[in-house]
């Protein structure tokens, strides 16, 4: 019998790399700024047109979850491609075939709920920097720079081996069980408009949809799925030899290569209307933070603060009036130099001259650093999840500058 070539399958498989080459730390991203909106709320400080520019990665990513659902765990992370191939060596190389109890699995899958509630509770809110070092993600998202990711994050990159375990022997081991921002996604998804559709009556007893499902739910007994814990990676659509299963949308079938395209397209779009927005926001005055890349050449980029005197804690330090500039060590050992103007015994202006770091984690940690630099008058501030080196980068380089503006 000829085997049925998975087109889609194929597909997806060439965007996971592309998304695992170009961006791989897109989902620490989103989730860093996930975290950012809830640390605003609670500090009674979000105003989401000035916030906007630096939650361009959740934000896109939201909006396509919400309506078409969880793409961006099936096609775009790169965490989840990583279980992906793991999964496929486990089964392609040591032939591991190992099947978790579908009741025991359905009790796992909460385990994500309670990894969400305990970060929102004893880091978001509480800001214990238990993660600081311990986070597997993070050591994933760095793990380019292996020595120093293994010496900064032994925990984190211990974390991450179990993970690889876990992920030899059930497929998606961390987006089912583990993944605070599937958690989250999961919620939301469920309001899509996109659906998987298999009436059971049409069904034989192959079960290979629910065999194949990558996040091993029981779709023998479904009639539709609509979001939850389904990534859309439509594994159960290839899988159906009556052709039984169908993408739904809006009562439409839908072929599955050109809804995943419109997904991708939407996505594509969405992030570069959002930085648009970013950059319309910034340069018309209504945000003060830009989050666009930035290069080793770039020209600087520039977060300022109008009348600071009223909105931020005077410094304890007395500085003299001025433009200084400090270096700092980055990703990679790269140097980070800033720019820092001091007026009336203020930190008012704070920009990036040159870096030599990844350019997505960099512009992450910029955008988030200089804010709060500005607003607390202080370079004792946080520093960004999965973008800890670029954002101690800018913390130094900035003290370094302060130091030559002391009077």
């Amino acid at each position: 019998m000829v085997k049925k070539i998975k087109k889609t399958q194929i597909f997806r498989h060439i965007i996971q790399l592309i998304m695992f080459v170009l961006s791989p730390g897109l989902f620490i991203l989103a989730f860093s700024e996930l975290k950012s909106i809830y640390t605003m709320i609670i500090k009674g400080n979000f105003k989401f047109i000035t916030a906007f520019p630096s939650l361009i990665e959740f934000t896109t990513v939201i909006i396509v979850t919400i309506f078409l659902g969880r793409f961006f765990c099936g096609w775009f992370c790169a965490f989840g491609s990583y279980n992906d191939f793991i999964y496929l060596i486990s089964k392609k190389v040591f032939k591991i075939n190992f099947k978790v109890n579908e009741e025991v699995d359905k009790v796992l899958k909460y385990v994500k709920y309670v990894v969400l509630l305990l970060l929102v509770i004893v880091v978001w809110t509480m800001g214990s920097k238990v993660l600081d070092t311990t986070s597997p993600w993070d050591a994933f998202a760095q793990i380019t720079n292996f020595p120093q990711v293994l010496f900064d994050y032994t925990i984190g990159v211990a974390l991450l081996l179990l993970i690889t375990i876990g992920a030899l022997f059930v497929e998606r081991f961390f987006c089912r069980y583990l993944c605070p921002l599937g958690a989250v996604f999961n919620i939301l998804s469920k309001i899509g408009i996109l659906k998987i559709k298999k009436p059971t009556d049409k069904c034989g007893k192959c079960r290979l949809c629910t065999n194949n499902c990558s996040m091993g739910l029981s779709l023998y007994k479904a009639q539709s799925v609509c979001g939850g814990d389904c990534i859309n990676c439509f594994k159960c659509i290839e899988a159906c030899p009556r052709s039984n299963t169908k993408i739904n949308v809006l009562g439409e079938n839908v072929n599955p290569q050109l809804a995943s395209s419109v997904a991708i397209a939407a996505m594509v779009g969405l992030y570069a209307a959002n930085n648009l927005g970013a950059a319309t926001l910034k340069n018309s005055g209504l945000a003060t933070v830009s989050n666009t890349t930035t290069t080793t050449d770039s020209s600087s980029r520039t977060a300022s603060t109008e009348d600071t005197s009223t909105k931020t804690a005077t410094t304890s330090n007395t500085y003299k009036d001025g433009t200084y500039t400090g270096s700092g060590s980055g990703f990679h050992g790269g140097t980070t130099q800033m720019s820092v103007t001091i007026k009336n015994n203020k930190i008012t202006k704070v920009e990036t001259v040159s870096n030599g770091d990844t350019p997505d984690f960099y512009a992450r940690a910029e955008s988030t650093i200089i804010s709060q630099i500005i607003s607390t008058q202080s370079t004792t501030v946080d520093t960004v999840s999965g973008a800890t080196y670029s954002s101690e980068g800018i913390i130094s380089a900035t003290q370094e500058a302060l130091s030559k503006a002391k009077a």
